[in-house]
């Protein structure tokens, strides 16, 4: 390291050169326009044009110490973002090319020591002369923008005789006993014939000498490694007990120091056991959130040393363990209070969507060994990759090479080539990767299916991390956001120039409050927010709790930690706070978690077993309900003995309630503990019941979770008011199961007689039906996408919010206001589009939280003197794994019965 180094922070200045005006120092220098700068810190902070890649120049003016006359001086630059020239007192110094990793530029005689220097640099961003895709940009281009400019500190200082380079510190434990060695490049241009030593001395957290050599021989221009012998008593490092050292090592010589080295690490060891994850020999699961460098207020990805201390507490508060670094390489001082809180990083290396050719290998493989060698002794990072959904533009050959490049820099870390997977992204099928890693977004209903399919048994033993995963996009409350902020911020701008973001029309929260103003909603700020967190929070609580349920899937990555101006889907809003209670967040994401699985069904099928998916969160009254309550820990220890206790309670009042002993639980383990059956209550009304549960060892309750239960009632219909239905077995037979246990029910005719028939329910539409509705009568029509009312192709459970109108058929049905479980059977990838329709009254919309365009799922139109209620809404069920058929959809028969106490 430099040595008699002083930091260079104050007094930059800047000065903008889009048009490209100024070819050389002196002329730049000669502008009036400079204006002050904070380095480290980017220049998109101080223009509206964060589109422009460049040119800007900065310049300090510094005083160098008179001491350094005779030595060799040199400054070294942290980050530099992207290209860069150098002068020096008009001497031209050098030029550096790569924003992640830092550099060092010798000074040589343009140095004037105890005289005023003047620096100045000419920087340029990924842009149009160093396009994005073609130079390691990362993410950041699309969540926001790439910054450019002097990013990370700069240092001024004199060049050792002996130098001590690419130091890297590995840990292992053999034979149970921890170890590290120390390996070292040293650099000695100045001192090649001459004979140093190195002293190592390993401290532990309270500064005492744990063990030391003293002495080493150490030669000039070669590698060399240092073994630190292992001693008994030494703590491992985990993110429950982050226990850190301190290893410092001394080149001296003649007994004089000449450089020097001490770096902060913890004993750990990472490895594969099959398609176990192991920390330190015990399984481990990675409880991660997803970082995109986004930190909008800054620009770049430059938080300060306590807000990354508080923004990781605020992470262990909701039971993370893990941050996903994805597409960028975060601050020093991140891995630094990783290390020290018990946080593991998961670093993702800046390769997204690249235009690959033989310059851009030789560019990746150049700045990935920059950036490995910088960061590869933190203890916290714990998994790697290479890259994220790369296509076929990256080949195999580049892989393997990126792959083993990392495994040798890295002493044999845990990595991967392709986060996402070349087969889920049109890329290699040949991996190199040590686990398997999917980014699987989706509905509720669709994970069963992927999870199942994915996790095929016959596939090579690996363990199973999502790398991304389980978005849900919640309504920012953009009215009291600006409020708060003072003003709109840049990444809610329409101007593409100041937001670049607002150049794809697949997001428009620039657009949020302009597009809102336009649509019919009689729904207030303040009732969409509260409706999307809660949804959004049970949206995460089922997909959660299924893959739990997977023991060698060892972990994943929610998307994402902060909202920005690509996304809503964050656990943090724009002011970096939780959108839910912590502590509630925390039972669905703790390292002990309760959750409930259900029995298999089977039914004979035309000749055959086939599986009958059902709906385990809706039944009738009277009904016996069988949740399984399992529990997953992963826990520091196993759980030795411990209570399970559950309760049903109907309106906050106890109705049942149980508990069952815990037998040793091992860390990863998944087991059942107890089936908490019940025999659900008559009722004549919707009644919503909770299943809560607790475990509780060594005196304390170290999970609880709870989950609501509907007991929905089927109407009794009389005689006349049964002769009064027909269904229409000429669509899809949606009605034809349940009519059958419903004696008196007609079946309409085209062309015959419907006299007494005053409500059709029918999944097509047939001029004979218009004339029906027309002359007074009342219909039900289920939209399957080739009827005559206009439809979209769209999620239900992500990108949107389900809307409740005031209406009779939603005011019987129980949704609470939010998207719930209860719906679970009746989610739909169908839409109406709204703009499409003719007159109507809405009862069921959907809002969509990306784009803000309103559509229905269920309408009320008049047709002549007639009524016809259409939906798209699946009340036969069929995807994924909701139940199949109307009569097996306990939800759909209640919202049929409100439907039909209208038309009756």
């Amino acid at each position: 390291m430099l040595q008699q180094a002083v930091t260079l922070k104050d007094n930059w200045e800047l000065l903008f050169d889009f048009e490209h005006r100024y070819e050389y120092p002196a002329d730049a220098l000669a502008s009036p326009a400079w204006q002050a700068a904070k380095v480290p810190g980017c220049w998109d902070v101080l223009t509206d044009n964060k589109l422009a890649d460049g040119a800007v120049w900065y310049k300090l003016v510094f005083d160098a110490p008179s001491e350094y006359g005779g030595e060799l001086a040199a400054i070294d630059f942290e980050g530099v973002n992207y290209f860069s020239e150098i002068w020096l007192n008009g001497q031209k110094i050098g030029e550096h090319e790569g924003g992640w990793s830092g550099f060092r530029i010798a000074l040589s005689d343009a140095l004037r020591a105890g005289e005023a220097n003047e620096l100045v640099l000419r920087v340029y961003k990924q842009g149009e002369k160093y396009p994005l895709r073609q130079c390691l940009a990362g993410f950041l281009p699309d969540v926001g923008v790439i910054f450019g400019g002097i990013w990370k500190p700069v240092h001024l200082g004199l060049v050792p005789q002996g130098e001590l380079a690419d130091v890297f510190v590995q840990t292992q434990t053999l034979n149970g006993v921890p170890r590290a060695s120390v390996s070292y490049r040293l650099d000695t241009a100045a001192l090649s014939n001459v004979v140093l030593t190195i002293n190592a001395q390993l401290r532990g957290a309270d500064g005492t000498v744990v063990t030391e050599l003293l002495g080493i021989p150490a030669q000039g221009g070669h590698d060399g490694v240092i073994e630190l012998p292992g001693i008994d008593g030494i703590a491992l490092w985990s993110p429950e007990n982050p226990v850190l050292y301190s290893v410092e090592l001394t080149l001296l010589q003649n007994g004089q120091r000449v450089d020097r080295y001490e770096h902060r690490f913890g004993f750990k060891t990472w490895s594969i056991d099959d398609e176990r994850l192991l920390l330190n020999g015990k399984p481990v699961q990675l409880r991660g959130i997803l970082h995109w460098g986004w930190y909008g207020d800054l620009v770049a990805p430059i938080p300060d040393r306590e807000a990354i201390r508080a923004e990781l507490n605020r992470l262990k508060e909701g039971g993370f363990n893990m941050v996903k670094h994805c597409l960028y390489v975060p601050v020093r001082d991140y891995y630094e209070l990783a290390d020290e809180l018990g946080f593991i990083l998961w670093q993702e290396l800046p390769m997204w969507l690249p235009e690959v050719n033989e310059e851009f290998k030789a560019r990746a493989l150049e700045q990935y060994e920059s950036i490995m060698k910088e960061i590869r002794s933190y203890t916290s990072i714990g998994v790697w990759t290479l890259g994220c959904e790369l296509n076929h533009e990256a080949d195999a050959e580049f892989l393997k090479d990126l792959y083993e490049q990392a495994k040798r820099l890295t002493g044999g870390a845990i990595i991967r080539d392709n986060s996402g997977s070349g087969e889920c992204y049109g890329g290699l099928l040949k991996e190199y990767a040590d686990f398997y890693d999917y980014h699987f977004y989706t509905d509720v209903h669709f994970y069963p299916d992927l999870l199942s399919r994915f996790a095929g048994p016959w596939r090579e033993k690996k363990p199973w991390v999502f790398g991304e995963f389980c978005d849900y996009d919640e309504f920012r409350p953009i009215t009291q956001m600006i409020e708060r902020k003072g003003e709109r911020p840049w990444w809610l701008q329409s101007d593409t120039k100041m937001n670049p973001v607002a150049r794809d029309s697949r997001w428009q929260y620039h657009r949020q409050d302009e597009k809102l103003a336009m649509l019919p909603l009689p729904f207030t700020e303040a009732e969409l927010t509260a409706n999307s967190r809660e949804s959004a929070y049970v949206y995460r609580k089922a997909v959660l709790e299924q893959v739990r349920a997977y023991p060698h899937i060892n972990g994943y990555t929610l998307t994402s930690i902060q909202d920005s101006g690509l996304a809503s889907s964050a656990v943090f809003d724009d002011f970096g706070e939780w959108k839910q209670p912590p502590a509630r967040f925390k039972q669905i994401n703790g390292a002990t978690m309760i959750a409930v699985t259900w029995d298999a069904r089977r039914n004979w099928i035309n000749g055959g077993d086939r599986l009958t998916p059902w709906d385990p969160f809706n039944y009738n009254p009277g009904e016996a309900i069988r949740p399984h309550l399992a529990v997953s820990h992963y826990g520091d220890v196993a759980i030795e003995t411990g209570t399970l206790r559950w309760t049903w309670t109907i309106e906050g009042q106890l109705a049942s309630s149980g508990e069952r002993t815990v037998e040793r639980l091992v860390t990863g383990g998944f087991k059942e503990i107890a089936v908490a059956e019940w025999t659900l209550p008559q009722t004549e009304e919707a009644l919503q019941l909770v299943l809560q549960a607790e475990i509780e060892a060594g005196g304390h309750v170290i999970a609880t979770n709870e989950w609501p239960i509907w007991v929905l009632p089927k109407t009794a219909r009389l005689p006349e008011q049964l002769a009064a239905i027909a269904i229409d077995n000429g669509g899809n037979g949606l009605f034809r199961d349940w009519a059958a246990v419903h004696p008196g029910i007609r079946e309409w005719s085209e062309t015959g007689d419907n006299d007494g028939i005053r409500v059709l329910l029918t999944a097509r539409w047939t001029p004979a039906m218009e004339k029906f509705v027309a002359a007074g009568g009342h219909a039900l029509y289920v939209e399957r996408g080739y009827g005559p009312l206009a439809v979209k192709q769209m999620p239900f459970w992500r990108e949107s919010l389900q809307l409740f109108h005031n209406h009779p058929i939603m005011n019987a049905f129980p949704h609470r206001d939010h998207t719930s479980m209860l719906l679970y059977g009746l989610a739909s990838d169908l839409v109406f589009d709204r703009l499409q329709l003719g007159e109507h009254t809405p009862i069921m919309d959907r809002l969509d939280a990306r784009i803000f365009e309103l559509d229905r799922y269920m309408i009320e139109e008049r047709v002549g003197a007639g009524k016809r209620i259409s939906t798209t809404l699946r009340l036969e069920g069929g995807l994924g794994s909701q139940p199949n058929g109307l009569e097996r959809n306990p939800a759909a028969l209640y919202l049929l019965d409100c439907i039909l106490n209208e038309l009756l």
